[in-house]
């Protein structure tokens, strides 16, 4: 009996010690509406008892969306269908400057990682033709708090969300 009072008490600190780590909501499997894998979102996001999405349109090819920890706003994403001669980059140069030192990153066609964010551009074929798509991803405190894991983290994340939030926009790779 020893043995097993023994085991119980393991279990019993294990279980508290996952509810102490201060993560009490479940990590999504989309990102404003498109699949993402969790795995990818979860380093990016705090502590915190409840998770909330608010997804908003600024237009049919413009999708947006608040992710929320505790109602405090700890992501943004937006994607934008653009005309294919329009450079994403150049137009949100100063954006991404005040994200942080913007460096070149291996997404998509072009893309820069800051300190707080990301943005991904690709080209690609809708119904109306050539477009290209601009996805930005910006966090809103600076979670983790090591500054090279966090451009890991956003990097991972857009390469895995770029695709799909193509795919949602009806924009296919050319």
């Amino acid at each position: 009996m020893r043995g097993a009072g023994a085991v119980a008490a393991v279990f019993v600190l294990a279980l508290s010690a996952c509810s102490q780590d201060g993560r009490n909501y479940a990590v999504p499997g989309d990102l404003c509406g498109v699949a993402v894998d969790s795995d990818l979102l979860s380093p990016l996001l705090p502590d915190g008892e409840k998770l909330t999405q608010r997804s908003y349109d600024a237009g049919a090819t413009s999708p947006r969306c608040r992710v929320s920890v505790d109602d405090r706003l700890v992501l943004y994403v937006s994607n934008d269908l653009v005309p294919p001669d329009t450079d994403p980059l150049k137009t949100q140069d100063r954006g991404l400057q005040r994200l942080g030192h913007p460096a070149p990153a291996d997404v998509g066609a072009a893309a820069r990682v800051a300190d707080r964010g990301a943005l991904a551009v690709a080209d690609c074929a809708t119904e109306d033709g050539r477009k290209r798509v601009a996805t930005l991803v910006q966090l809103e405190r600076e979670f983790p708090e090591d500054t090279a894991q966090r451009r890991k983290d956003l990097t991972r994340l857009l390469r895995g969300y770029l695709p799909k939030a193509m795919g949602a926009l009806g924009c296919k790779p050319v």
